[in-house]
This record gives C-alpha cells, structure tokens and sequence, in this order.
C-alpha cells in the first residue's frame, strides 16, 4: 500500500484544524422546548446517515436537518452520542446540544457530505464550513470535485490523482481533485 502524498495528507490536517476550530463554538446550551426555535430540528432528532446545514455564528451556532446530496447540506451525521470525545476520532466536526434543564447532552459527530461527482469549497485558511457548489462555477474559489469514496483503505495515496481525504479510524478514503 502506497503512502498517503504529502499534499493529501496535509490538506486532510489543515480542514481538520479549521474545522476544529468552528466546532469549539459548536457547543449550545438551549433549555427544554426552546431548542427547536433556535435549531430548526434539536440535536437528539437528527440520526446518523441526517445531513444538515449549519447556520449562525460559532458563538450561536444553528443546525437544519435538510436533503444530503442538496445544495443546503454541508455534513452527515456520522453518530450521534452523548459527549464529543465519544465521536469517532476522524470525523470533521461536531455540534452539541445541552439542556440547561437536565444536563441531558446530544452530539452530532459530523463529516463533510461528500457526493461523488460533486463539488465542495473546502477553504482551511478562511475556517467556514464547507459548501456544495456547482462544479462550473469559476467564481467559487478552493472547489474541490469528489472523484470517487474508497473503503476498506485509509490512505490518500490509493486515490487516482493522490488527493484525498483520508479517515483512518472508518477506514476509508474520500478522493478529490481541484477543479479550476
């Protein structure tokens, strides 16, 4: 098996850090029954394979349960636990509800919603979410086209083109190229 190349490699840790850095305002304190106002859909709503779009400030984050694949969706629900350090340690980022009331805890452990053939402004320097874009759009900067989701392998190094994002605790490989 090939090595992940230095550029896969480092472009999958510089998303990771920038979106590190959204998820630390992730956190939500909300109190039982005002949740929904605020977040569209509460947190112990959504279940893994839920796409959501997020919205907000990172002091006041907002997440909206809408179609994966549409042009709202930036993140998958990869699990959903009770507190993030029980996310799987490769995931992209996560948003966590706690009831002021119970100090009952919901975490959303989320991955960018990659779709094959389709393109997302993955942006590191900037720390945004990532965002779906037409393909053909020159005005978009950063777009990145999902060429293909490898499984059973962790390694950049498989992808065709050496691009990718690899997610070695699921064991698998998100492959992209730069669309200019």
């Amino acid at each position: 098996m090939r090595n992940p190349t230095a550029r896969g490699a480092g472009r999958r840790g510089l998303v990771r850090a920038a979106l590190s850095c959204i998820a630390v305002g992730a956190v939500v304190v909300a109190g039982a029954g005002c949740s929904t106002s605020k977040l569209g859909a509460p947190a112990s709503e959504f279940s893994p394979g839920d796409c959501v779009r997020m919205s907000g400030t990172p002091e006041q984050p907002e997440a909206t349960k809408v179609d994966c694949g549409s042009a709202e969706s930036s993140y998958k629900v990869a699990a959903t636990v009770e507190d993030r350090e029980q996310c799987p340690s490769d995931v992209d980022t996560y948003y966590s509800l706690r009831s002021s009331v119970s100090d009952a805890a919901t975490t959303l452990c989320l991955d960018i919603d990659w779709v094959v053939g389709g393109c997302m402004i993955i942006d590191p320097v900037s720390g945004r979410d990532p965002a779906r874009v037409d393909c053909d759009d020159a005005s978009a900067p950063n777009r990145e086209r999902v060429v293909e989701i490898l499984e059973d392998t962790a390694d950049a190094g498989e992808c065709a083109g050496g691009l990718g994002y690899p997610y070695p605790e699921r064991n698998f490989t998100v492959c992209v190229e730069d669309v200019r």
